[in-house]
């Protein structure tokens, strides 16, 4: 099989040659430690059988790949991002700190957006391999614009502003996956992270009111438009991972061990109905003795 055919099989739950192999993305760092001087190179060298497009945007000027202290940019949404050194920029300015600040917010066009050019890109250097693209979609997509705070005491406040915010990133994302299907993405991963180490970080009836509906939303857009969809969210889901399965996702991850996620349990449970992604340790790969990483 061919990694892309591996990947694909894999999250539509039929039979592969063996387990696919494949990362959202890969810090800086560990690119050069291992000795390649691109990502892409990386994916080449380690026959990863799935690419993602995000971290080509660097490739295009999109952002410094090498920074010689902390910057801050502004994206096309008008959040402020300061770079730390990591891969992922952390949000520190958001243009919609209160509902009469949405009034005045301009969505940008998803036909611009750099990452139809990554996608382009990185579909012409992939070969055989899965092209994987990750986005945000609701939770994170929301709070980026108003501040996580902000977020959660308006699904308690001000409701009808957490709805409405939800709906303009939806229409935004709705549309960007299906540019991103066409130009030759094949799984979506819809990044949002749900949870902390012990639990999720609003009520499950928060979750079905403000949450769900743009989530089941982006499932079956990315459904339609020929796409695969995993949902990926860190810390302990146990309370809500019934819903995110019944969106109709192809498959659940990372399902973090160290927030109490079992592999097996997961798997036994929605084997009809979804894959399973991860539930590896990333310290052991890290720190662990070969016989751990085995």
């Amino acid at each position: 099989m061919t990694g892309r055919e591996r990947v694909l099989a894999a999250l539509r739950r039929e039979p592969v040659d063996r387990v696919p192999i494949m990362e959202m993305a890969i810090d800086w760092n560990v690119v050069r430690d291992l000795g390649y001087r691109s990502y892409t190179r990386l994916v080449e060298g380690l026959d990863l059988d799935g690419v993602s497009v995000n971290q080509a945007l660097y490739l295009f000027g999109w952002r410094r790949l090498v920074l010689p202290h902390v910057k801050n940019y502004v994206d096309e949404w008008g959040v402020t991002n300061r770079f730390t050194g990591e891969l992922m920029p952390v949000p520190i300015g958001h243009p919609v700190p209160t509902p009469d600040a949405l009034e005045t917010l301009r969505p940008p066009r998803p036909e611009r957006s750099p990452l139809l050019k990554a996608i382009r890109y990185v579909r012409r250097r992939a070969g055989d391999r899965a092209i994987t693209m990750l986005s945000r979609n609701d939770f994170a997509a929301s709070w980026f614009l108003c501040g996580f705070e902000t977020l959660l005491v308006s699904y308690l406040e001000a409701p009808e502003f957490a709805e409405r915010l939800a709906r303009m990133v939806s229409d935004y994302y709705v549309r960007l996956y299906r540019l991103a299907i066409a130009a030759g993405v094949d799984v979506i991963f819809l990044t949002d992270d749900y949870a902390f180490k012990t639990g999720t970080l609003m009520s499950r009836p928060q979750f079905e009111r403000f949450v769900l509906p743009w989530l089941t939303r982006a499932v079956r857009a990315i459904h339609d438009a020929g796409g695969v969809c995993v949902k990926h969210t860190d810390g302990n889901i146990a309370e809500i991972a019934d819903l995110i399965v019944g969106t109709g996702v192809d498959a659940i991850g990372p399902l973090e061990p160290a927030a109490g996620n079992d592999l097996v349990e997961t798997r036994a449970r929605y084997l009809d109905r979804a894959a399973v992604v991860g539930n590896i340790d990333v310290d052991v790969p890290d720190d662990g003795r070969p016989v751990q990483v085995a």
